[in-house]
């Protein structure tokens, strides 16, 4: 039951973003509307003191109140309250559902299991989408719950058109996500929480297979979130078999390898890596956003523009296509530079936590880590909103749960009935 209100709340993530009310100017999304409908009893929870807040945990919800902070600096404070309190609540309810119901890995066996229907009805609604060429989803609840709008400088200037375009032959399945790119960066991340769950049967099957409909949005980030998750696969097996690499010694020779690209690279490693995209004007676009949104960052640190657009060239739309660069830019460089440092500090609570732990915990820490560690990259790629904005919060604080969780396993006390003349039963103690 602890695990319910995060269940459903991951469900209104594959929700299309159709499914909404509106509210004067506040437009309430799925998640958002459950978000509020489960407040009271997430801070129930913590009155009850079921977390134990760490460092990183205030640092993250500094980021939320540098958020709402810049937008009372920016828009003043009534207006910056309103609009910026919306953006915080967005990011720091599914934090605090994340840290609430996940205390170790069973529990997110537990959530694996109960989402994977979910996951298989997004997915096929993906395929079903590609099979007929056209959208189905989205439109269906567009006629019942209306179009959305389409917004500039956060101001709706009418309705928003249909996103459709076609690449290696096939349509890019939005599915019930609000963009191609969304949809495969969500399921793709879920290939190495199944993987290294330890699950079996029809929850590992239905998981796994999900997450492979990612391909279907033809967008180069569900490549990239499959081949980072395979690639830790086979080098969590290999390691097995080659006695003297570890991840101790992975882990900084790829950073060095990485580093000296981006040093001897003529326009770093981001630049390097556009080239093998699926396609490489995307990847030509996305430098000029990075130069000119750093730029603006530059121009305005601390409070960032808000919803205003950033100077850039004529022909470019004001979309930026840059999670981590869109907060510094929105907000300034305090919550990008927070947010980041509170998912490097949960990849790397994971991995300390593998120590001493047994082989079904280690990779189940694992697979956090590399699902973690790959939407973190597909950032610098796609901006995040919506229900993948929330999986990606939630996920966060997994890691940070689960990584400051105890790292020994329970150790399960096993007693046998002695004799009844008062002898002291005989204690077996094994590590689980």
């Amino acid at each position: 039951m602890v695990l319910l209100p995060a269940v459903i709340l991951f469900y209104t993530v594959i929700l299309p973003p159709e499914v909404r009310v509106s509210l004067g100017e506040q437009v309430l999304f799925a998640p958002r509307i459950v978000g509020f409908a489960l407040l009271p009893w997430i801070l129930w929870q913590l009155v009850r003191g079921q977390v134990r807040f760490v460092i990183w945990d205030y640092l993250f919800f500094v980021g939320s109140f540098w958020m709402v902070f810049a937008f009372m600096v920016y828009y003043g404070p009534a207006d910056g309250v309103v609009r910026g309190g919306a953006l915080a609540f967005d990011y720091t309810i599914p934090y605090l559902m994340g840290r609430v119901c996940f205390k170790n890995t069973t529990d997110l066996r537990r959530f694996l299991i109960m989402v994977a229907p979910g996951l298989i009805l997004a997915g096929l609604s993906m395929l079903l989408e590609v099979l007929a060429s056209r959208p189905l989803v989205r439109p269906a609840f567009a006629s019942i719950f209306g179009d959305l709008s389409a917004f500039q400088d956060g101001k709706a200037i009418g309705a928003r058109e249909s996103f459709i375009d076609r690449r290696l032959g096939i349509l890019r399945a939005n599915g019930p996500f609000a963009h191609p790119i969304l949809a495969g960066v969500l399921m793709a991340s879920f290939l190495p929480l199944y993987f290294f769950s330890g699950l079996r049967k029809w929850p590992f099957f239905a998981g796994v297979t999900a997450s492979f409909f990612a391909v279907l949005s033809a967008s180069s980030a569900a490549f990239l979130g499959l081949m980072i998750g395979a690639g830790v696969l086979m080098i969590d097996w290999g390691q097995r078999l080659v006695t003297f690499i570890s991840w101790r010694l992975i882990i900084p020779v790829v950073g060095a390898i990485m580093l000296t690209l981006h040093l001897l690279s003529e326009n770093g490693i981001f630049a390097l890596l556009g080239r093998f995209t699926l396609n490489p004007q995307t990847a030509f676009y996305r430098r000029l956003i990075w130069e000119y949104g750093t730029r603006s960052v530059y121009e305005h640190p601390w409070f960032g523009i808000g919803f205003t657009s950033y100077q850039r060239l004529d022909w470019m739309i004001a979309s930026v296509d840059n999670h981590w660069l869109l907060l510094a830019i929105r907000f300034g460089f305090i919550p990008a530079v927070l947010s980041v440092a509170v998912v490097v500090a949960g990849i790397t609570l994971l991995a300390l936590s593998t120590r001493g732990v047994d082989e079904s915990e280690r990779k189940m820490r694992v697979g956090i880590a590399t699902a973690l560690f790959a939407v973190f990259i597909l950032g610098f790629t796609v901006a995040f909103f919506g229900g993948v904005q929330t999986w990606f919060y939630m996920l966060i604080a997994i890691a940070v749960s689960i990584g400051t969780s105890s790292a020994q396993s329970p150790r399960l006390v096993m007693r046998r009935p002695g004799p009844k003349n008062g002898v002291r039963p005989i204690q077996h103690r094994r590590t689980a």
